[in-house]
């Protein structure tokens, strides 16, 4: 038998256009057919044996081809809905599994059609040469194919959960809930500092009266006009004027600072929100990146819009809580008058004659004013509504409504 080679054809390109994340397989396809060697001169001179070989074999070449490229593109949308869709590394290997034993099916199918066409060749030029009827011939196919794979690896594919931001949308939280409780400690003290001034003015009121009395420098006529005076009421003295005075003092510092460590709590905020917005927009160019669709710089700005409108009211509730601090700040200075006024007034008092003045620090002792918490106080007010504000941002903040706004419509939405 002599063997006389039809086709010999390595590392065929199937090429397919408009594929977007298939990289189809190349062929190498063969087919030998050994004739008897009685034939062998005749097969070199007639071109004729040659053309009907090598027709049947391009036949079922073009048609394994064709059947390839239709699967690469059902195959390729596929790949590309489920890359939208945020699948898994695992479901996205089974896909790639069902493209390449679809392929090793159809190599299977090609050989044995390229086989027949061969037979199916010989006959008919059996047909036409009646001298060849008592030869039979052997074919022999073998048709390799490489894996289609995927433009980038499975796991650049598979859209993984997004991250970018996170840490900071967690830093964000946890200083709105700083805020908030620094709101809360402004309103209690301006509510407290704004009693004690009203009980240090009534107190001042009685020991300033008392001590301007000449008369009064016997303790028991001292304590006598207190009494008659202010039957009912704990009796002041110039010491506990002065600790109450120290108090008051103390408790504006304190609102001062919270104030101060308020509003740096909330420029922090907005920082982070913008370090959460830098790093989710680099984890999109990124994903992006790698992301099959043409199209990348239109998907970029859409999610840039709408993260920027997923933040807006959280930018809007902070931005307006840091106005209201520095309003608050603002109405608080004010008060620093009222106080060293009243600082002015305690001073005053210490450098009377102290035996005339005994009985108020040594014998009296105070007892503050039962006062109704006083809801027209500004500040406190103030400080209530700017917890209210900034701790409603709170939900805004979850990163799962934040990605998922931000994601709506683009290739990155699993919904």
């Amino acid at each position: 038998m002599v063997k006389h080679v039809v086709m010999d054809l390595k590392n065929l390109d199937i090429k397919v256009s408009g594929l977007q994340m298939v990289e189809p397989p190349k062929l190498s396809f063969k087919v030998v057919v050994e004739l008897d060697k009685k034939m062998e001169k005749g097969v070199e001179k007639d071109p004729l044996l040659q053309q009907e070989f090598h027709s049947g074999a391009s036949e079922v070449l073009e048609q394994t081809k064709d059947t390839i490229e239709k699967k690469c593109k059902v195959f390729d949308k596929a790949f590309v809905e489920m890359t939208n869709k945020g699948a898994s590394d695992k479901d996205m290997e089974k896909q790639l599994k069902g493209l390449n034993d679809a392929i090793k099916n159809d190599v299977k199918v090609a050989e044995k059609g390229a086989e027949l066409a061969a037979q199916k060749a010989w006959t008919n030029l059996q047909k036409k040469k009646k001298e060849w009827s008592k030869f039979k011939i052997k074919v022999g196919v073998s048709i390799a194919g490489t894996l289609a794979g995927l433009a980038v690896s499975i796991a650049a594919m598979a859209t993984s959960p997004f991250s970018g931001g996170a840490g900071a949308a967690f830093g964000i939280i946890g200083l709105i809930k700083s805020g908030v409780s620094l709101a809360k400690d402004i309103g209690k003290l301006a509510i407290n500092i704004d009693q004690s001034k009203a009980i240090l003015e009534k107190n001042l009121a009685v020991v300033e009266k008392a001590a301007s009395n000449k008369a009064l420098n016997a303790v028991n006529e001292v304590s006598a006009a207190v009494f008659q005076e202010f039957l009912g009421i704990s009796q002041p003295s110039v010491k506990t004027v002065e600790d109450s005075a120290e108090t008051m003092k103390a408790k504006y510092a304190q609102m001062i600072v919270k104030m101060h460590d308020l509003s740096k709590t909330l420029n922090k905020v907005l920082k982070q929100q913008d370090k959460l917005k830098k790093e989710f927009l680099a984890e999109v160019g990124k994903k992006l990146k790698k992301h099959p669709i043409k199209d990348k710089k239109t998907q970029l700005v859409m999610v840039n819009k709408a993260l920027d409108a997923a933040l807006a009211d959280n930018y809007s509730a902070v931005q307006s809580a840091i106005d209201k601090i520095q309003i608050m700040y603002s109405d608080a200075r004010d008060w620093a008058n009222k106080i060293k006024d009243l600082m002015k007034r305690v001073k005053a008092l210490t450098i009377k004659d102290p035996k005339a003045l005994k009985v108020f620090r040594e014998a009296l002792k105070f007892a503050a004013l039962a006062t109704a918490p006083i809801d027209g106080n500004s500040i406190a007010t103030g400080a209530k509504d700017l917890a209210l504000g900034v701790g409603g941002a709170v939900g805004g903040y979850a990163y799962d409504k934040i990605t998922s706004k931000a994601l709506d419509g683009t290739v990155f939405d699993a919904a």
